[in-house]
């Protein structure tokens, strides 16, 4: 019989608590990732941190006010700039 407790992930868990029982990491250590790859992105503006946001109006390099967060607007604004600059195409129709 094994030790580890079967995979059991209902629709009231989130995905991230699904993740975590999968991975069997701590919430905590998830937490510590995922604020080491935000702020390893707005440190280098990767992704939509080479941005301002319209939304929370701080400036591009920036976190949005919103803790672990990045606006809608913001990665539209970053998809949008990426398309005009031919380095990338939005993977849906605008409309």
């Amino acid at each position: 019989m094994s030790t580890t407790p079967a995979l059991e992930v209902t629709t009231r868990q989130s995905a991230q608590a699904g993740a975590r029982i999968a991975v069997g990491l701590p919430h905590s250590a998830l937490d510590a990732m995922l604020d080491a790859a935000y702020e390893t992105h707005r440190r280098f503006r990767h992704g939509a941190f080479a941005e301002s946001c319209p939304t929370c109006h701080v400036s591009a390099g920036e976190l949005c006010l919103a803790r672990r967060s990045v606006h809608a607007a913001r990665r539209l604004a970053h998809r949008a700039q990426k398309t005009q600059s031919g380095r990338g195409f939005l993977p849906f129709t605008a409309r």
